[in-house]
């Protein structure tokens, strides 16, 4: 795309954005605006006939030698134009004058791109002073004549942070409202723009989503992306609008759940909150809680469609977001990939400094040795809850574990195991034909500690914020393992034991430990620890695959299992 192209674009585009929004003006405070007449003389003396032709055509086809007669006839043809015409050709040849003896235009050549994107006739350029003595009336007529303002954030000379300063006193005016604000600096790149908009946020005390950081660089490099920024600069208000509009209509919703949960009587809640749970080892509170949302979510609904004015909201957003913005390729990732890995996985975190039982598509990885592979489990959701005797039913000795690996390639009986990285640019799959069947009770083992680490000591101890079912469970797996403990001792030399009966226990515990301790997968060794002895597993929990996406991922495991398998064919496929 060339410039004259891509600036084309962005005027279409930034002309679309401002009439969806009913913008009746773009008001921009730069101190680039100040023109001077003595500096538009020293610029026009410096340029060749050719060059003063293209920047300044009213002065003539002719350049006079003479110094005071060029300035003259300059201020004369400067007092016959109007003001805007004035700072266009001001800026138009300050530009070129920089430009020919090698220097940065910086803000004027910025400025004067601005002026090239918007409109003549809705764009008002002043000057930080001229600001100072029209504001009121601009803010005023900002209520009845919806206004986009502009600033640059450094006044050469006064305040380097000026424009910021002047948006964060808008901000907080209770007498002006719904101010459409953006700021226009050199000192943030594309790269690291939402990084510098959180801490412009947190340094002024506003919210981020009420103006908009622009990269000045987006105006020479790429104006499509200028156009971009400024459809986020006139969609913040509103968003900022539906947001909290969204969070009122939450907080009543909850209320009016509340009172639904209030009105259940209480032979009703016994028999679903605690009889209920205890037959299927639920949490009492995950009972309730359930009831609370289906409650929630009936009212926010109903809530929603009142009045209208989410209605409104989202049409007003709609008119806006639909705009195109070509060029997407260049458009820098946001915070998206992150949100969206925030739906689809709960973290090692919530999950292990809770005691969470194991569900479908817990995700282990070996730790404590080189190798960091990854897996999921895969088992049926029912089959993997612990009741409230401790048990499950049926009691299941290995459960399925698919291996995770990392390939950006199309593999057969491979499912896509999507936003599990950080970086978009790694690919993770589940392989379903790569599956290992772990001993049920080493997984366990990872519920019981907060670091989500499998291991269990000979204390029996355990944390008593655990869930009754899962105090059972851990109850069976202390037994399970104080035999082991007991076997392990028996082979544990001891002090003053004679050498050779020391050597032969050695042996014995190297072989007792890979017959007891050692799965398939998942290798165990004894450990001291202040004073107890501890079983501890190259296994930990690191999260979870949300319950959906997991079912999901299960059917398609079942679908790998049941393939047709046909007889092999008489002939190649490319024969």
């Amino acid at each position: 795309m060339n410039d004259q192209s891509a600036t084309e674009k962005a005027q279409e585009t930034i002309e679309s954005i401002i009439n969806a929004l009913g913008i009746i003006r773009v008001v921009y405070v730069d101190d680039a605006h100040k023109i001077e007449v003595a500096d538009v003389i020293a610029a026009v003396a410096s340029l060749d006939q050719a060059q003063l032709h293209n920047v300044f055509p009213e002065f003539g086809d002719t350049k006079p030698d003479d110094p005071d007669i060029l300035s003259n006839r300059v201020r004369t043809i400067w007092n016959q134009i109007d003001s805007k015409t004035q700072l266009r050709r001001g800026q138009a040849i300050l530009v070129a004058a920089k430009q020919q003896d090698g220097e940065d235009a910086n803000d004027i050549a910025y400025a004067s791109i601005v002026s090239d994107l918007v409109a003549d006739t809705m764009l008002l350029n002043i000057t930080p002073e001229q600001w100072e003595s029209q504001r009121e009336q601009l803010l005023q007529e900002s209520q009845t004549q919806r206004t986009l303002f502009l600033f640059d954030r450094a006044f050469n000379g006064t305040d380097p942070e000026g424009g910021i300063k002047i948006i964060a006193s808008l901000l907080t005016r209770a007498d002006v409202h719904g101010l459409i604000c953006g700021l226009l600096t050199h000192t943030v790149a594309p790269d690291n723009q939402l990084e510098k908009w959180v801490e412009l946020s947190n340094t002024y005390h506003i919210s981020k989503d009420q103006f908009m950081v622009i990269p000045k660089l987006h105006l020479r490099e790429n104006p499509i992306l200028f156009a971009r920024m400024l459809k986020f600069v006139a969609l913040s208000p509103d968003f900022d609008k539906l947001k909290r509009k969204t969070k009122e209509i939450i907080e009543e919703a909850a209320k009016e759940a509340a009172k639904h949960v209030d009105n259940v009587g209480i032979h009703d809640l016994d028999f679903i909150v605690f009889q209920v749970s205890n037959d299927e080892g639920i949490w009492e509170p995950d009972m309730l809680f359930r009831l609370h949302a289906l409650y929630h979510r009936i009212e926010a609904r109903k809530l929603a469609h009142e009045g209208g004015v989410l209605e409104q909201l989202a049409a007003n957003l709609r008119r806006v977001s639909e705009i195109p913005i070509i060029d997407e390729q260049t458009i820098p990732l946001a915070s998206t990939w992150a949100l969206q890995r925030d739906e689809f996985y709960e973290p090692s975190d919530y999950i292990n400094q809770n005691y969470l039982p194991l569900e479908l598509g817990d995700i282990f990885e070996k730790v404590g040795s080189n190798s960091t592979k990854k897996y999921i489990l895969l088992a049926q959701p029912c089959d993997l809850m612990v009741r409230s005797n401790g048990k499950r039913s049926p009691e299941l000795e290995r459960v399925p574990v698919a291996e995770i690996i990392l390939n950006d390639k199309e593999l057969k009986y491979t499912e896509e195991l999507p936003y599990f990285d950080e970086l978009p640019s790694k690919k993770w799959l589940v392989n379903f034909k790569r599956i290992h069947f772990v001993r049920l009770c080493v997984l366990d083992l990872c519920v019981f500690n907060h670091d989500g680490v499998a291991k269990i000591n000979n204390s029996n101890n355990m944390h008593p914020n655990i869930r009754p079912s899962l105090k059972n469970r851990h109850r069976i797996l202390s037994r399970t393992y104080g035999q082991i403990f007991r076997k392990a001792e028996r082979v544990t030399p001891t002090d003053g034991e004679h050498q050779i009966s020391r050597q032969v226990k050695q042996q014995l515990a190297g072989e007792f430990n890979e017959l007891l301790l050692n799965d398939d997968l998942f290798k165990g060794n004894f450990v001291e620890n202040n004073g107890n002895r501890e079983v501890v597993y190259n296994c930990k929990r690191i999260g979870r695959l949300t319950r959906a996406r997991a079912l999901g991922l299960l059917m398609s495991y079942t679908s790998t299992l049941g393939r047709p398998a046909y007889d092999r064919e008489f002939r190649k496929e490319d024969q």
